[in-house]
């Protein structure tokens, strides 16, 4: 912020020593006062302003104007190509745009100073910047709008109260407006060009001594703030408390007649055009409150999810001509919830058309903002390119995986001699299976940020996923399983072979139907614990990629291949099709049991079927 350097503190008329204080403390390192004046008792007032979190910034922001957050941070200050690049619907106040004063209606940037590339003596200060263009119908109700400021002196203040205050401000009574507009006037003939000046910016002598005074009340606070450099000042907290103050000049108890509110708001998301849905906390019914919402959104009010009690939710559609289609957000909510976890089936996100609610009896395992999360992510447009790329993603990862086992094999075989050549295929299946299950498990945690059950680290729920047991042992038969090539049945090759089997389903199962399973169960439609059954994209993708990898560890001999002994190219073409049918099968398990698990059974019992046709055909 470019400090006011016309305007002497000293200057101003003395206050009283018997200052008291009547509004709390929120924070011991700026003690907040309020001095005598000749003005009553402040009224109780609604306070209607409130610090949230998003996106990892703090905003401050006004119940009766959510989709306005203001960011306030000492090192706001964008040139106006840093500008450009923060998005639409931006506004930058008194310094926080390093660039002369801008109006860009096409992209919705507003940079509201008056010092920088301008004639300072006739441009006025930004509290009545921010004024005229309210007044002039800044559509700060059509999407979400950030404003920047960098340091909250009383001309960014009050710009900030005008804007948060957009809805009452242009249709104040005569009272408020009588209260206010001087007091803008005054800050803004003071800021703008000092005090000598600001003596004549149009106001009668005796009212611009009354407004120096009011003035002087808030100036107080922040001189206080400024004598420490503003080092130790909550800078958010220190504005929400100074909008407060001026809500006290400027409102009476009578002007909130009308104000409806929610008891906690946690947060809004854009849902599709200009939609919102909106989560929120409130001891009230779904309807009440969809009328209290109605009143601040309008026509912007999508969905409500309405929490009642702890993990308790309401989904109510509130715009029924919209294109919201609540089933979509039931069916993301499920899969992301671990709450849903299929013990029973029926204990999951569901409801009609227009209403619905979080599993019961026990509620949600979400959060509030992951709620606002999911449904922004259920309803925002169609991302082709990105569902693509997640597929890619898929497809890499089982490659470097792929390459890595291979790698350590090759690597074994050159510094690690096994004594007993009996030992050697179980030995290099063991390589194989460890590299690529610890892989696999280190970039399921790494990858899943913690939503691991997304990737099927939980346990089996239902059972009717053991009707695709079949699938799997008729794709091990037709060698879709890893065993090692050759085994001895003598007592420590066969234990050594029955190791590296066990190892190898479950590092099997934690790559395919785990990591790159758990990469695309966002990406398209998935079945669900005894929900309809058929084969989703993502477990065909992931068969695809089982197939190709244990056909090429079967040609390089890692693995044994079918053990029917069939000439080229039906041996590879065999190999190909079994690894197929149990990939696919695999997926389906994960999907319908919601965990890896069945499927790390399944390669278990497919390696003994795959064994025991060698030993009835005296392969073994």
């Amino acid at each position: 912020m470019v400090e006011r350097g016309d305007r002497d503190p000293g200057a101003r008329p003395p206050l009283d020593a018997g200052a008291t204080t009547h509004l709390p403390t929120r924070h011991a390192s700026v003690p907040f006062r309020t001095f005598p004046s000749a003005e009553p008792e402040p009224e109780s007032l609604p306070n209607r302003y409130e610090i949230r979190d998003v996106e990892d910034r703090r905003l401050l922001v006004c119940r009766e104007a959510p989709g306005v957050g203001v960011a306030i941070d000492p090192g706001h200050a964008f040139s106006e190509v840093e500008a450009r690049k923060l998005g639409e619907r931006t506004v930058l106040l008194d310094g926080a745009g390093t660039f002369g004063p801008l109006i860009d209606d096409t992209r919705n940037l507003y940079n509201l100073d008056h010092h920088e590339g301008c004639l300072r003596a006739f441009t006025l200060a930004t509290c009545e910047q921010a004024l005229l263009m309210v007044l002039k119908g800044l559509e700060l109700d059509k999407g979400d709008w950030t404003v920047y400021a960098n340091q909250p002196d009383l001309d960014t203040v009050l710009a900030i109260w005008v804007l948060l205050n957009y809805r009452r401000v242009r249709d104040l009574d005569a009272r408020a407006r009588d209260s206010i507009l001087p007091l803008l006037r005054l800050e803004g003939a003071i800021d703008a060009n000092g005090f000598e000046i600001a003596e004549y910016c149009g106001l009668p002598q005796d009212r611009v001594a009354e407004e120096k005074a009011r003035l002087d009340r808030l100036f107080e606070r922040e001189l206080a703030a400024k004598n420490q450099s503003w080092e130790g000042v909550d800078l958010v907290g220190y504005t929400l408390d100074m909008l407060l103050e001026i809500d006290t000049m400027v409102y009476t108890s009578g002007d909130f007649s009308d104000y409806a509110s929610v008891e906690q708001e946690y947060g809004h998301v854009a849902v599709g055009g200009d939609k919102v849905a909106v989560v929120c906390r409130d001891s009230s019914g779904i309807y009440e409150v969809e009328k209290r919402l109605k009143k601040v959104w309008g026509d912007r009010l999508g969905l409500i999810a309405l929490e009642r009690a702890p993990g308790q939710y309401t989904l109510r559609l509130s715009a029924a001509l919209s294109g919201i289609v609540l089933e979509d957000a039931y069916e993301r909510l499920n899969l992301l919830d671990p709450a849903v976890d299929g013990r029973p089936a029926e204990k999951r996100w569901g409801g009609s058309d227009d209403i619905g609610g979080s599993p019961r009896p026990q509620g949600t395992g979400l959060t509030a903002r992951e709620i606002g999360k999911i449904l922004k992510l259920t309803y925002q447009p169609a991302r082709p390119w990105y569902r693509l790329k997640r597929f890619a993603t898929a497809a890499l990862w089982t490659l470097i995986l792929a390459a890595a086992s291979g790698l350590g094999v090759v690597m074994r075989r050159l510094l690690l001699e096994v004594p007993e050549p009996e030992v050697v295929p179980a030995v290099d299946l063991m390589v194989l299976s460890a590299v690529s299950g610890v892989g696999a498990w280190l970039l399921t945690y790494r990858l899943s940020r913690g939503w691991t059950w997304l990737f099927g680290w939980r346990r089996p729920a239902g059972e009717d996923y053991l009707a695709l047991v079949p699938a799997v042992l008729l794709g091990a038969a037709a060698g879709g399983v890893w065993v090692p090539p050759e085994i001895s049945w003598t007592a420590e090759p066969l234990a050594m072979a029955a190791g590296a089997m066990i190892l190898t389903a479950l590092s099997l199962s934690l790559w395919f139907p785990g990591l790159a399973h758990g990469l695309l169960v966002l990406e398209a439609k998935i079945q669900t614990v005894g929900g309809p059954w058929f084969v989703s994209r993502p477990a065909w993708f992931v068969g695809a990629l089982y197939a190709v990898v244990t056909w090429t560890a079967s040609y390089f001999g890692v693995v044994a291949g079918q053990p029917w002994a069939l000439a080229a190219p039906w041996e590879g073409l065999t190999v190909a099709f079994g690894a197929l049918l149990a990939g696919v099968a695999l997926a389906m398990m994960r999907e319908r049991s919601l965990s890896i698990w069945p499927a790390v059974g399944s390669l278990a019992v497919g390696c003994v079927v795959r064994i025991l046709i060698d030993v009835v055909r005296g392969v073994g």
